[in-house]
């Protein structure tokens, strides 16, 4: 009886050892499943081991940029301009006005942004990012303009 005790924690011992190694290095090598990123921006590494091809899903580590006003409407938004103590030229703006988009040039701390919107989530301002592109020939990125 004393014997059968012994083999019998020996090996409940035993599977929880294997078990516990078995969930670490399972969870390394599964395929995980590309999600969207609240950033938008997924990260997509191939990773080649000796017989394994695993792909995995990175968040990005950027935030989004959060600008407080009274003034703007809240919402995301394309900022395709940033001036620094000065409001944008007359050239900027005739861009921004014959591009039929919507845009806001919001004045902050002394420094103007030019922005683009708003939108109502980050996807619809993602997704016209390059048509904001074409028509104005200027990058841009999303930002979030919230109430203080």
């Amino acid at each position: 009886m004393k014997k059968n005790t012994y083999y019998l924690k020996r090996t409940l011992l035993l599977s929880t050892i294997v078990f516990m190694m078995g969930c670490e290095t399972g969870v390394k090598n599964k395929q995980t499943q590309t999600v969207e990123a609240q950033s938008g921006i997924v990260d997509h590494r191939q990773i080649n081991t000796s017989t394994k091809t695993t792909y995995s899903v990175q968040k990005s580590t950027l935030p989004i940029k959060k600008i407080f006003s009274n003034s703007a409407t809240p919402g995301y938004y394309l900022q395709v301009g940033f001036f620094k103590q000065s409001k944008p030229n007359a050239t900027f703006i005739n861009r921004l006005n014959s591009s039929g988009f919507n845009y806001t040039i919001l004045p902050k701390s002394g420094n103007y942004y030019a922005l683009v919107g708003a939108y109502i989530s980050y996807n619809q301002a993602k997704s016209n990012a390059s048509a904001v592109k074409s028509a104005l020939q200027e990058d841009s990125f999303v930002v979030q303009v919230l109430r203080p």
